[in-house]
């Protein structure tokens, strides 16, 4: 390969295809960053540190933490739109951004977004992750 005369980057094709990697990925950081902040949605709280526990105290309360980069939390929120006029009595739905209460993400050891807790007067029930369509929303309320 010393007298390679098709193209002088063949030898070092792992640097092209690296630097093509970094490319996109800033590329696609750069797009995610120009995203419009989602919208808000009646009846659903966003929690902060301060509020957080006043808000789960009693009742049943699915806690959606989320992040506004993320593409499958985007895709949940029109979910949680639909769903959220079709609770159950005394179930309410809030989201946590963990970029925001990133204390809260630590105290329930978020490790992927979205991350759905049903709590139950104030004592968490039951956790699943992902996007959870209208119909499983409605099964986490009902978790005991």
């Amino acid at each position: 390969m010393e007298n390679c005369t098709v193209c002088p980057f063949v030898k070092y094709w792992y640097i092209v295809l690296a630097v093509v990697v970094v490319g996109w990925a800033v590329y696609r950081f750069m797009q995610a960053r120009n995203m419009p902040p989602p919208k808000e949605i009646a009846g659903v709280e966003n929690l902060t540190i301060q509020t957080f526990d006043g808000h789960v105290a009693s009742g049943v309360t699915l806690v959606d933490f989320w992040a506004s980069w993320c593409g499958p939390c985007r895709m949940q929120m029109p979910i949680i739109e639909e769903t959220v006029g079709t609770l159950p009595q005394g179930v309410k739905i809030a989201k946590v951004n963990v970029d925001e209460a990133s204390d809260l993400a630590q105290k329930f050891e978020i490790r992927g977004v979205p991350t759905w807790i049903v709590f139950r007067d104030g004592r968490e029930v039951y956790r699943t992750s992902g996007v959870q369509s209208r119909e499983e929303l409605l099964e986490l309320a009902k978790r005991e």
